[in-house]
């Protein structure tokens, strides 16, 4: 029997997530599935149940998931694994449509679809001035979810167990020991509530507002660091009326993963696993 490989995801059959990983599995055997889990939120718990379901179990399984401010952008493009889930993979753009705006990509598809007069976009070029003017116009929103999101923190959810899991019970259960240990836990979450303080957060601020320099918007890297769904948004005040869904379709269908260092690793993963 062939060793099956399952690569879960975000959304359904018809998301970016599904769709650009199967280019990534392209050619690869049929026993590499791609699993949608809806929501990425209790996904751990999700594999878990989808797992345990299945008579076939995976010889190698898979959590592919974006960044979206949960976790910060590596300085170096990778494939970076979780640290506490080690099935779990996060993706180096900060969303999963991130990976869909690319310059030459939108100069074909504005060429076919004879829009290249109304929005202006002759060259590469002119579509990367069109991102830029996209990417200026949010980049201090985009600075504030980046400060929000690295002020925030699992240390402060104190949870309601004083164990690792439900079912495993605490050394001792009198009383004391019970209201001790829950106030201890509550105040151990509380120290990291009080580094948030409005000073922290403009330090943090001001430290984004540094990255997203000349450098940072010429060379295009807020198509890492920027929210993809921000910046389809701002990119269609950019380009009024644009049709973000026909060019989503477009840019699917002719994505190239081997234009990301992450996701040519996490093919090479799979690949490793056959």
């Amino acid at each position: 029997m062939s060793k099956i490989i399952r690569v879960y995801c975000e959304g359904n059959t018809s998301s970016h997530d599904h769709d650009i990983l199967e280019k990534v599995i392209d050619g690869l055997p049929a026993n590499v599935e791609i699993v949608p889990l809806g929501s990425i939120r209790g996904s751990r718990a999700i594999v878990q149940y989808v797992e345990a379901k299945n008579i076939v179990k995976s010889h190698f399984k898979v959590l592919f998931r974006d960044r979206d401010f949960d976790k910060e952008i590596p300085v170096h493009e990778k494939l970076e694994r979780d640290e506490y889930n080690q099935y779990c993979y996060y993706a180096y753009r900060n969303t999963i449509e991130n990976y869909l705006f690319d310059t030459s990509l939108i100069v074909s598809f504005v060429q076919k679809e004879s829009l290249s007069d109304k929005y202006s976009i002759q060259s590469e070029n002119d579509a990367k001035n069109k991102f830029i003017d996209a990417a200026e116009r949010i980049k201090y929103y985009q600075a504030v979810r980046h400060s929000m999101g690295k002020m925030r923190t699992g240390q402060t959810n104190f949870g309601t167990k004083l164990t690792s899991k439900s079912g495993i019970l605490p050394t001792l259960l009198d009383q004391e020991y019970c209201k001790n240990e829950g106030w201890e836990k509550i105040m151990q979450a509380k120290s990291f509530a009080d580094s948030w303080t409005e000073n922290n957060f403009l330090i943090l601020y001001q430290e984004f507002i540094d990255k997203f320099d000349s450098y940072f918007m010429e060379n295009l890297v807020f198509l890492a660091y920027f929210h993809g769904k921000d910046f389809a948004s701002s990119l269609k005040i950019t380009l009024p009326d644009f049709p973000l869904k026909n060019y989503y379709k477009f840019a699917k269908q002719h994505f190239n993963y081997c234009k990301f260092h992450d996701l040519i690793e996490l093919r090479n993963l799979i690949e490793e696993h056959l």
